[in-house]
Formats: structure tokens, C-alpha cells, sequence
């Protein structure tokens, strides 16, 4: 069989459509293209006597698998679940939805370098306008904060001052980090400074879960000391009205900064400003509460404890996540099957797609892609074929480097071409686990 034959069979497969958006995925991170990208019957046929116009050929190019006819919208998505219960309408509209995002992601994998050129662009001053306003406001709200927690001695309203002395600094290591991230030294850093932003955002949670441990120390000493006196002036207006004041100022900073929550930077400080809200909204409450009502006199250091609890949950969970992002987690199946197709897509003389992997390297993935050429192609137009691949998939949102390598044949071992990073496990080796797991279970 010819390769061109090869080929043509390969795009005329047909598989079933719930490969491409809810289907299971291979469980190794290494995917043939025949397993991930087998949703498309190929391209429509044309009889030999009917010449295509420019119109077809300009659609089949765009989409030469025809997943365009895949899609499923509108009234024919309202036509096709009418019959169906209401709990079966929601779940099969959620998968076609899921799936015509799959496809527009598919087709316009061309375009997203210039879109994210003219984005960057036209948002990269209002992202740095949120960093900056965000630091601004931190040391504003800081100072009110400290006035107000000093002229009432409430345990709550400490706890929304030490909150905002945190915030102030971690906005300087957000301010700092963005900065160096945006202006890199490619002599000391070939790759760039990007990932340093990272950095900063798991400083920025450890800084904040360091003052949420010291916050519940001070708040069960509190506790521990029993009532106050019974004499004891409630909160006066000017503390409230400066609490106030840094409620209204976070919350229009969060709207802000929701409108960029895409950017690293801005997501941080989005969730930054709706934990603030929140706690100081809480740490006011039970600040009035247990200062006017004596019988509750804990409601205040207890409260100061609620808010301490939440700002470590928030931020451990987040400087955990980013801790994933520098260590390589890989990339979401989504992101592994746009991989997939783009190469596939690329060229016809890419025959086959033997690997892919794609791995965290900070907030971007790094991506490694094997195709698979003809053994008889010369060294020049492999090497332009993979060439313009690896730069094609560099001009994806997602993807911060590519690396393409050629092969010309699937059916070596690919753990053959790495240094090994962990033993491999022998069969024999696997029948000793599970004759242990069995005994354990006994």
C-alpha cells in the first residue's frame, strides 16, 4: 500500500463522537493520533468529474476533517433533546456544548498567536493598572485599618489589619515578580523570566498563611483570657466608616480585576480582593456584635479565629496548586488533543503523531511532540516539516515552548528514548503486587 493510500484510509476512519469531548482518554500521557483523534470521518469525498471551487478548497483546508459538521447548537440541539427528561437535557446539552468549544478551539488554532498578540496588547496597561492600584490601595486600607483596629482593641479588626499589613507585601512581591517577568534577560535566562511570577504567587500564599496561623494563636489567647470588662465602649463611627470605606475600595477592585482574572497577576489579586471582602465584612459584624452585646463577648475572638481559618484554607490551596505548576503537572486532556490535531493537520507528510506530552513550566506548558515521516524524505524537508510544526505550536495560547522531534516509524519503544526516570515495572514485578495487596486485604 502506498503512503498516500495509507494516509487517505486513515482520515476516512469514522469513530465515534464521544471520543472528542467526553470520552475517556488514553491513560498514558503518550497518545497515538489514531486513539485521540478519531471523532472525524475525514474529508468529504468529491467526484472525480466535479471540480471543487475555491470555496471548498478553502473550507477543507480550515477544517480538513470536516469537524465542523459536528457541531450541534441552536434548534437542532433544542430538536434533538426535546424527547429527552429535563436531568438528561442538561447533561447532553453540557457535553455538546463542551464539544462545539472542542471544535471552534480545534479550528482556531491558527489564529491564536495574533489574537493573543493584539490582546496582550490592548490589556497589558489595565493588567498593570490592577497591580499597581492594588498596591495602593493595600496601604491605604492598611493604615485605616491599623487606626481602627488601635481606637477598639477588637481581636476581629486586628485580624483585618494584619490581614491587609500581608497584603501590602505581598503586593510588592506580586509588583516585583511582574516586573522581572516581563522584562526578560535572555544572557542569564535563555528562556525567559516568566515562571518567576509563579514564585511570586506561592510567596504571596505563604506570606498569607503565615499571618492566618499567627491570627488563631492570638485570637485562643484571647479566648483564654475570659471577658472583658464589663465596661468596655462599643465600636464608635469613624472605625466603622473606615471599614467601611476598605470594603467599598476591595470590591471595586475585584470587579477590576474579575474583568482580567485570564492574566496570573490579576487572577491573584482577584482573589486576594474577594478574600478581603469577605473577611472584613465578617470581622466588622462580630466586632460590633461583641462589642454591644456583652452576653457574646466571644463572638469576636471567635470570629477573628473563622476569618484566620479561611485566609489559610484560601491561600494554602492556591500556593499548592502553583507548586504543581513548577514541579511539571501535566497538561489537561483538552490541551493534549489540540496538540494532537494541530500536528496531525500540519502537513500531509507528517504519516502518523507517535507522542505527545505536555507538562506545566509555570503558568504556560511545555510540549514535546514525535511525528512520524516517510524514511525516504531528505534531512531538509524533515527538518522544515518539524521546523514550522514546532513554531506552530509555540503560537498557541497555552503553550510557552515546542520541541518536535521526526521519527520514521511507531513501532519502537518510546520509554527507549529518555534516560529512565523511575524503574519500570516488570510483569513479574506486578504479580508480586498483587499477591501482597491480597495477603494485606486478608
Amino acid at each position: 500500500m502506498s503512503l498516500a493510500s495509507e494516509r487517505k484510509s486513515q482520515e476516512q476512519t469514522p469513530a465515534s463522537s464521544t471520543t472528542l469531548a467526553g470520552g475517556p482518554g488514553p491513560q498514558s500521557r503518550d497518545i497515538l493520533a489514531d486513539e485521540v483523534v478519531s471523532e472525524p470521518t475525514g474529508p468529504k469525498q468529491i467526484p472525480k468529474d466535479a471540480e471543487p471551487s475555491t470555496k471548498d478548497q478553502v473550507t477543507s483546508s480550515k477544517d480538513p476533517y470536516s469537524l465542523q459538521d459536528y457541531k450541534l447548537e441552536g434548534v437542532g440541539l433544542a430538536e434533538s433533546t426535546s424527547k429527552l427528561s429535563s436531568r438528561k437535557q442538561t447533561r447532553v446539552k453540557k457535553f455538546y456544548n463542551r464539544q462545539n468549544a472542542l471544535i471552534d478551539a480545534y479550528l482556531g488554532s491558527n489564529d491564536e498567536e495574533a489574537l493573543e498578540a493584539a490582546d496582550n496588547l490592548k490589556n497589558s496597561g489595565k493588567v498593570r493598572f490592577a497591580v499597581n492600584a492594588s498596591f495602593v490601595c493595600n496601604f491605604c486600607l492598611f493604615v485605616i485599618q491599623l487606626y481602627a483596629a488601635i481606637s477598639t482593641g477588637s481581636p476581629a479588626l486586628f485580624a483585618t489589619a494584619a490581614d491587609a499589613f500581608m497584603d501590602l507585601v505581598s503586593s510588592v512581591v506580586m509588583l516585583i515578580t511582574s516586573r522581572m517577568g516581563s522584562r526578560p534577560k535572555l544572557a542569564k535566562f535563555p528562556v525567559g523570566r516568566k515562571r518567576i511570577e509563579t514564585v511570586g504567587i506561592i510567596l504571596f500564599c505563604a506570606l498569607m498563611t503565615t499571618v492566618a496561623v499567627q491570627l488563631i494563636i492570638e485570637s485562643a489567647r484571647a479566648l483564654g483570657r475570659g471577658a472583658p470588662a464589663a465596661d468596655t465602649e462599643s465600636l464608635a463611627i469613624i472605625p466603622i466608616a473606615f471599614v467601611s470605606t476598605a470594603i467599598f475600595s476591595k470590591a471595586c477592585l475585584f470587579v477590576y480585576c474579575f474583568v482580567l482574572r485570564r492574566y496570573a497577576a490579576a487572577r491573584i489579586f482577584m482573589i486576594d480582593h474577594r478574600n478581603d471582602i469577605a473577611v472584613n465584612l465578617f470581622g466588622l459584624t462580630v466586632s460590633i456584635v461583641g462589642s454591644r452585646i456583652h452576653a457574646v463577648w466571644y463572638l469576636d475572638p471567635a470570629g477573628a479565629i473563622c476569618i484566620a481559618v479561611l485566609i489559610l484554607w484560601s491561600w494554602a490551596s492556591t500556593a499548592f496548586e502553583h507548586t504543581w505548576h513548577l514541579v511539571g503537572k501535566s497538561a489537561p486532556q483538552d490541551v493534549l488533543n489540540k496538540l494532537v490535531y494541530v500536528s496531525l493537520t500540519h502537513d500531509a507528510r507528517i504519516h502518523k503523531i507517535d507522542t505527545v506530552r505536555a507538562y506545566h513550566a509555570g503558568e504556560k506548558f511545555y510540549a514535546e511532540v514525535d511525528i512520524v515521516m516517510a524514511e525516504a524524505e531528505t534531512l531538509k524537508v524533515t527538518h522544515d516539516v518539524s521546523q514550522s510544526l514546532q513554531r506552530k505550536l509555540e503560537g498557541l495560547a497555552d503553550v510557552e515552548r515546542a520541541f518536535v522531534h521526526v521519527d520514521y516509524d511507531a513501532v519502537h519503544d518510546v520509554h527507549e528514548e529518555h534516560r529512565a526516570l523511575y524503574k519500570r515495572e516488570t510483569p513479574q514485578d506486578e504479580t508480586k503486587k498483587g499477591m501482597l495487596t491480597r495477603l494485606l486485604r486478608r
